[in-house]
């Protein structure tokens, strides 16, 4: 489930702008947008595991 998170909030987003609600949808970017960089912080700090 957490996996879909930053598509959620990006289609939140998407369907903001779309309804005409500018302040609101500026802020769910501003959300995804953090979760994106937490998500690749985490991923560019955490040891690639690879089993071979």
């Amino acid at each position: 489930m957490i996996m879909v998170l930053p598509f959620i909030t990006l289609a939140i987003t998407i369907w903001l702008g779309m309804a005409g609600r500018r302040a609101a949808c500026i802020w769910a970017w501003a959300i995804s947008f953090a979760i994106f960089v937490a998500w690749c912080d985490f991923h560019m700090t955490d040891p690639l595991g690879l089993s071979l």
